[in-house]
């Protein structure tokens, strides 16, 4: 046993040596050479890619950014439907994107843009497309305001240009910041609360006040129901339960949150039958069931 472990030390003593002839300096050098050959290749063919790359960006350079045929002359601005739009302008796009009129199309970023867009408080969409050589084609939704709001406490102004919210029929509320938009909600009624926490109105966002909700709700259905002097001028928040609406021709009706439809066929049926006999209301509370509480102009 003894000389079976000596041959076995032998053996490995003999691989060691036979290693170390083999890793000889000539051998290390050789190795050396190639390792410097590969990374002389890798070298070369990283420097043709950059190379290659920055050429490309050069050529795109000078064929679409640089070049005049592609530089933005119009902004085909349409509604959703392919109409022009109501109320948004071309000024109030460049104002809010950013885009550099007379830039190349291909500066802009069509994503972008159509996201800035529809973020805006009066647009509820946006799609944006290039239009070769020299059009953006800007497609927007926009919002159809039913009212303005109004609240003091807020620093919300009735009827404001700058100040005033305009409130579109799903309850969201949005500035009224242009020419068109102001002439067309001119007649609109008003939805109006004395005071309001702070984020019960922000601009963008749907109105979060249940009496406020339901004053919108009435002014709406108001306006189905409802016809010349008969519709609301506006329509307060009186309490946790109660509306208050007065009308374009001066009559002071007082209505629930609830059963808005019946409590509008009542108010009508009121008011005809007033007039059937030469009177004309000055106020009703169309709350009760019976018996409406009514007073008459000119009488005590």
């Amino acid at each position: 046993m003894f000389s079976k472990h000596t041959s076995r030390r032998t053996s490995k003593s003999r691989d060691r040596m036979l290693e170390l002839r083999v890793r000889s300096p000539r051998i290390f050098l050789f190795d050396a050479v190639k390792l410097t050959a590969r990374l002389f290749k890798f070298s070369v063919f990283g420097a043709i890619v950059v190379a290659l790359g920055f050429g490309i960006y050069l050529g795109y350079q000078k064929m679409f950014i640089e070049n005049e045929e592609f530089a933005l002359k119009r902004i085909d601005l349409t509604n959703e439907v392919g109409e022009e739009p109501q109320f948004m302008t071309n000024q109030r796009i460049l104002e809010m994107t950013g885009i550099d009129p007379g830039a190349s199309i291909f500066t802009f970023n069509v994503d972008e843009v159509a996201t800035a867009i529809a973020n805006l408080p009066e647009t509820s969409s946006a799609q944006v497309t290039r239009r070769l050589p020299d059009i953006l084609k800007i497609q927007l939704g926009e919002r159809i305001p039913v009212a303005w709001l109004a609240c003091p406490s807020l620093g919300i102004e009735e009827r404001s240009i700058g100040k005033g919210l305009l409130v579109d029929a799903s309850g969201v509320a949005f500035p009224c910041i242009t020419k068109p938009l102001a002439k067309f909600a001119a007649e609109l009624p008003v939805v109006f609360a004395e005071e309001l926490p702070a984020g019960a109105i922000v601009a963008g966002e749907k109105i979060d006040h249940e009496g406020l909700s339901y004053a919108l709700e009435l002014a709406q259905n108001a306006d189905a129901a409802l016809e010349g002097d008969d519709l609301p001028s506006w329509v307060m928040v009186r309490d946790e339960i109660t509306l208050e609406v007065m009308t374009i021709g001066g009559t002071r009706a007082t209505f629930s949150y609830f059963e808005q439809e019946h409590q509008l066929s009542k108010f009508s049926k009121s008011v005809g039958h007033a007039r059937e006999s030469g009177r004309e209301l000055a106020t009703i509370n169309l709350i009760p069931n019976r018996y409406l509480p009514v007073t008459y102009r000119g009488t005590n």
